[in-house]
């Protein structure tokens, strides 16, 4: 069985570690004999309180040892309790010397702050939450901050984004160590909508579009790419005059109205792409109108055709590896 292990302390994100344990844990349940054996640990053992009050029981990591461990994943969190655990200088030193024998390292959230504060991703491409993204790269300049995917794997370290992207990471994990029909039963099981792979924006327009004034504007962009998404057109949906709707639409919604429907297509575009769909039948159902649009859009956005996108990040490889 491979050891699962996720680090965790006092004020630690629960989602960060109960999301992908249950992961691991429903892969269990579809193997003859179950693969993976999951163990919380924390610096003093016992009962640690996530964020929420929520207790769970932990080992200590001073009684462990750190050759058995398959996967070491240190979970994210938010001020002292995060500071805390950076200056932990013994548990920095039992981190180090058990990532050395284990087969990945990984992080949620804003544990990336944790791998990077202890020298483990000087030189590698990460992730964490959007709203840490400019703070990782500040503090860290050696780390190659991605700040829009989902999760990142690079030479067998993992960083995911915000909290439940850590569920997209353990999928991606147990993908890697059986096949994508695992992975795909286990998101079934857990009711996931769909698996996001690793190159998906942390951005959901679909979020976005579930609160504000404009929750009703937004819902039908994105369920009418292909109409007329003009500034003109839109602000008259909104019975507003275009210089008004931009203002406010762009104090509202954080972008331009010309932004968000790029934006929104882009989402749709690499979706599709992401599923394996023609590039040419992609650039009409995102609203694209053309392949030459679809394509001067990725051109300015990812610096890359979405032919080149689908073979890095298509059907065959649902990873963002470096």
């Amino acid at each position: 069985m491979k050891q699962i292990v996720f680090f965790t302390y006092d004020g630690g994100q629960l989602l960060d570690m109960s999301g992908p344990a249950a992961v691991f844990a429903e892969a269990n349940e579809f193997i003859a004999r179950p693969a993976y054996e999951i163990v919380m640990v924390s610096p003093q053992g016992g009962l640690v309180r996530a964020r929420g009050n929520i207790a769970l029981e932990t080992r200590p990591f001073a009684g462990m040892s750190s050759r058995g461990i398959d996967t070491l994943i240190v979970s994210g969190g938010m001020g002292p309790p995060l500071l805390d655990m950076l200056r932990n200088e013994a548990a920095a030193t039992w981190f180090r010397s058990a990532a050395k024998h284990a087969r990945r390292v990984g992080s949620t959230c804003t544990g990336a702050f944790v791998l990077a504060a202890w020298g483990l991703l000087d030189g590698r491409r990460a992730t964490t939450h959007w709203q840490a993204v400019d703070r990782l790269r500040a503090l860290h300049p050696s780390v190659e901050v991605d700040g829009d995917a989902l999760f990142v794997e690079h030479r067998g370290v993992w960083t995911s984004a915000g909290v439940s992207t850590g569920i997209d990471m353990a999928l991606a994990m147990v993908e890697r160590d059986h096949d994508r029909a695992l992975a795909s039963a286990v998101a079934r099981r857990l009711v996931l909508q769909m698996r996001r792979p690793g190159s998906q924006s942390q951005f959901s327009s679909v979020l976005a579009a579930q609160g504000g004034p404009y929750a009703e504007l937004l819902q039908w962009m994105g369920n009418n790419l292909d109409a007329d998404l003009a500034v003109e057109a839109l602000a008259a949906r909104a019975h507003q005059t275009p210089r008004t709707f931009s203002r406010r639409f762009a104090a509202e919604v954080g972008m331009p109205p010309a932004a968000y429907v790029e934006r929104l297509r882009l989402d749709r575009a690499r979706a599709l792409l992401d599923a394996g769909r023609p590039a040419k039948s992609v650039a009409i159902e995102a609203g694209f109108g053309s392949l030459n649009r679809l394509w001067r859009a990725f051109r300015r956005v990812y610096s890359l055709n979405p032919s080149t996108y689908r073979a890095i990040h298509g059907p065959a490889r649902h990873l963002a590896r470096g």
